[in-house]
Parts: structure tokens; sequence; C-alpha cells
């Protein structure tokens, strides 16, 4: 990971493109710090490649809580050219998931890893809290609105806290 550079032609707009990558190196950034075996293998990969990583997809965990969920998130990368692509159900496991296609960027040739690669696909899963028993329920809308104060409310809640309202 080092900086952005895109010398290729972008169909984004005012930058955004670069935005959209720097928020993805900075979700990887955060998850490579708190998850220390995922780091290590992910360093042995990267030295075996030449750091030429390909990023097919990332995940997120949701609760489904007060409006937050699936939709809130992904309202942001739809903002930035990303569409539905499909979903599941798990009413057993009372989930729901669906996974996002990207806009097509131009790739250089030699185009890997966040910053000239193909942007990824996004897999989100939501969690239905209001069909957990009451006990979870009250546990999970308690927990996810003292974050929600402590992020002010932002209408990107969950990309901010994301790691921390999935239990």
């Amino acid at each position: 990971m080092g900086s952005l550079d895109l010398p290729h032609a972008s169909p984004f707009k005012g930058g955004s493109e670069t935005f959209l990558r720097n928020v993805f190196e900075n979700i990887l950034k955060t998850y490579l710090r708190k998850n220390p075996t995922a780091k290590t293998i992910w360093e042995l990969v990267q030295s075996v490649d030449s750091e030429k990583i390909f990023y097919d997809h990332f995940t997120f965990r949701t609760l489904k809580v007060d409006g937050y969920g699936i939709d809130s998130l992904s309202s942001f990368f739809m903002d930035y050219g990303y569409k539905i692509g499909g979903g599941l159900d798990f009413p057993k496991k009372k989930l729901r998931v669906l996974w996002f296609s990207p806009p097509e960027v131009q790739v250089p040739n030699d185009g890997h890893g966040i910053a000239n690669g193909p942007l990824p696909r996004l897999v989100i899963a939501e969690v239905l809290v209001d069909e957990l028993n009451v006990e979870s329920q009250e546990d999970n809308h308690r927990q996810c609105s003292m974050l929600r104060q402590s992020a002010g409310g932002h209408a990107n809640f969950e990309l901010s806290m994301s790691n921390k309202c999935t239990k």
C-alpha cells in the first residue's frame, strides 16, 4: 500500500475514484492493523507475488438496527457507481446479504492492488436484529445507540464504526 497515483484516465469526475480507492486503502490498513494473523498472511502473499495482489471483494458485516445496516452502508458505495448484483436471505440465521458490482474503471495492463487494479466487488451482510430474541435485540440496540452517539450521528456511521457494531 502506498499513496495512490492514478496515471490512467478515469471515468470518475472530480477525483472521486481516488477518494474511493483511498477509502478502500484505509479500510484495509485498519483491518490489517487489528488482525495480526491476516496481516502476516497478507505480507507473505505480497512478498511472493511482488505486491501484485488483486482484491476480489471486500465484505462488511452490519446490524439492521434503527435504520442502519445494508441500506445505509451501501448508499455510500452506490454514490460512487457500485450497483446491486444480487442477494441471499438466510432466514434461519436471521441474515440478509447483498453483493455489489464495482463501477467500470480503466485499469493499466500491469494494474494491481488497490491503487491501480480493478475495484473490488462488495459483499454486505446484515443481521436482522428485530428477529433475534428480545434480550439480544435490546443489547444490540443499546450498544449501537452508544456508538452512534459517539460518532455524532454521522450518515456513514457504519463505514467508520463497522468493526465495532457487528456483534
